[in-house]
């Protein structure tokens, strides 16, 4: 249990409060978590939570958020944002991204879903396009984006073995240069594509 510090009371119930609420929800998922549990967790009763937070499904949109690691990813070049990208998520595969899987399995709640969607396309298409050049530069980021929550679908909710297992540097070199074609590879457009495919015989 938790125990708040002495001091300003209502701030250091509050803090104890989200980190009960973010260890819990992410270990148990957001079904299995009670506020009850949260309030004993954290020291508290399930009415000072109300209080601080609303309701239950406030109280996880506000402890449930992406982690700050991702926005160090966009910090670099351009021409290697694929493989740090995929270099992160090929890191925290141990932790099968419990915070990713506790956020999609409640997505279903509408307040939920709109602010993981949210979030997850400021971060992961937004915060890309504006480091992109060109005319296309928004769908490459959201195709981007697209192809980050596959990867993070894949280890954090269907759990595939072969990519838990999958060394680093593989995972790193292979998923990391799709992304980055992706981004800035030299991709042919599908209208050049299609002027390249041969004519039916006459």
């Amino acid at each position: 249990m938790i125990t708040p510090a002495p001091g300003d009371r209502s701030a250091h119930v509050r803090d104890a409060i989200r980190l009960a609420a973010a260890r819990m929800f992410a270990e148990r998922g957001y079904d299995a978590t009670g506020l009850r549990d949260i309030a004993q967790e954290s020291g508290t009763d399930a009415a000072i939570v109300i209080r601080h937070f609303g309701s239950k499904e406030a109280l996880f949109i506000q402890t449930m958020t992406l982690p700050a690691s991702w926005r160090d990813v966009f910090a670099g070049p351009v021409d290697a944002l694929g493989r740090r990208t995929v270099d992160l998520i090929a890191r925290e595969r141990v932790n099968r991204f419990r915070v990713w899987a506790a956020l999609v399995r409640a997505s279903d709640r509408p307040d939920v879903g709109k602010s993981l969607g949210a979030a997850f396309t400021a971060l992961f298409a937004d915060s890309v396009a504006r480091l992109l050049d060109g005319p296309d530069a928004l769908l490459r980021a959201h195709l981007f984006a697209a192809q980050v929550e596959g990867l993070l679908s894949a280890v954090g909710i269907r759990q595939d073995a072969f990519l838990l297992e999958l060394p680093r540097d593989e995972l790193v070199d292979r998923y990391g240069a799709i992304l980055q074609a992706t981004l800035t590879g030299d991709q042919a457009s599908p209208a050049a594509a299609s002027s390249n495919t041969p004519s039916e015989p006459a």
